[in-house]
C-alpha cells in the first residue's frame, strides 16, 4: 500500500497566475486537493472550474488577516502583545467567528461542498481562532482540519507561538470531536521528500506566471525529482475527501 499524501494547493483564486498553475497542476496529477480563498479577486472563476471539473469537495482556505491587523507584505499593524490581548477578548473572538462564518456561506452558495478548512498564514495556530473555528467545524460538520503537531513558521512575519501543551489540546479536541487531521503538515513542494508520517499534507503554492517564489513552486511539482521522489518513498497523491471516506481514525493512517 502505497503512503497517503495530500498535495494541497492553497490560496486558489487570489490570481489568474494561481489558479491557472493550480489547474494545471490539478490535470497533471501531482496537486491533490486544493484550499479556495473564497474572498479572493479570482475566486469565483476558481469555483465555476471545480464545477466544470466535478471537483466539488475541496478545502476552504478562511481569511481572517484584516482582524488580526495582518497585510502584506509582512506587515503587522497590532504588536503580538496587543494581538494577543485581542484574542482574549471575547467580542473580538465573536467578530473573527462570524467572518469565518460568512465565508463559509460564501463557499456553500458556490455550489461545493468542503473537505477540510485550513486558515491564510495559518492563524488558527492561535488557540482562541482554532476554539471559533472549531464551534464552526462541528456545526457545519466540516470534516477535516488542518493541523501541525510541530506549530507553524510564517515566512514574512513573526512564528505563530507555540505551546506543547497546547497543541496537545488541539490534538485532543479534534480525535474528541472526531474530526479528521493529517499525522504530519510540510509546506514547500520541495520538501516531500522529508514526510515520514503518514497520512500527510503538503502544503504547496504554485502559479503559472506572477511571484518568482510561486512560480518556483510549479517547477517543483512538474519536475522529474518530484516524480522520483514520489516513486522512491512509495507515496500515493490522494484529497481529504480520500482519507475520509476510507473512515480512518483522525490523525492515523498507515505510516
Amino acid at each position: 500500500m502505497r503512503h497517503p499524501v495530500i498535495v494541497n494547493a492553497d490560496d486558489l483564486g487570489l490570481s489568474r497566475e494561481i489558479n491557472e498553475g493550480i489547474f494545471a497542476g490539478l490535470a497533471q496529477g501531482v496537486i491533490s486537493d486544493v484550499s479556495v480563498l473564497i474572498d479572493a479577486p479570482y475566486a469565483l472563476d476558481a469555483a465555476e472550474r471545480l464545477r466544470d471539473t466535478g471537483f466539488l469537495c475541496v478545502g476552504l482556505h478562511i481569511l481572517l488577516d484584516g482582524y488580526l491587523g495582518w497585510s502584506s507584505p509582512g506587515r503587522e499593524r497590532f504588536s503580538r502583545v496587543e494581538l494577543m490581548d485581542f484574542l482574549q477578548d471575547p467580542a473580538f473572538l465573536a467578530r473573527c467567528r462570524g467572518e469565518a462564518r460568512r465565508q463559509i456561506e460564501k463557499f456553500l452558495a458556490q455550489g461545493l461542498t468542503i473537505s477540510h478548512i485550513d486558515t491564510h498564514h495559518h492563524v488558527h495556530g492561535f488557540y482562541p481562532i482554532f476554539s471559533e473555528l472549531m464551534a464552526l467545524v462541528k456545526e457545519y460538520r466540516i470534516p477535516a482540519v488542518r493541523y501541525s503537531r510541530t506549530g507553524y513558521t510564517l515566512t514574512t512575519r513573526e512564528p505563530i507561538p507555540f505551546d506543547p501543551s497546547l497543541y496537545k489540546r488541539m490534538e485532543e479536541r479534534l480525535e474528541g470531536e472526531g474530526v479528521f487531521f493529517c499525522r504530519t503538515m510540510v509546506e514547500g513542494a520541495g520538501r516531500i521528500g522529508e514526510i515520514t508520517m503518514f497520512p500527510a499534507e503538503l502544503v504547496v503554492h504554485p502559479a503559472r506566471g506572477g511571484d518568482p517564489w510561486r512560480e518556483h513552486e510549479m517547477q517543483t511539482l512538474f519536475s522529474d525529482e518530484f516524480a522520483s521522489t514520489i516513486q522512491r518513498c512509495n507515496i500515493g497523491l490522494v484529497s481529504f475527501q480520500d482519507l475520509v471516506d476510507t473512515d480512518q481514525a483522525p490523525g492515523s493512517g498507515p505510516s
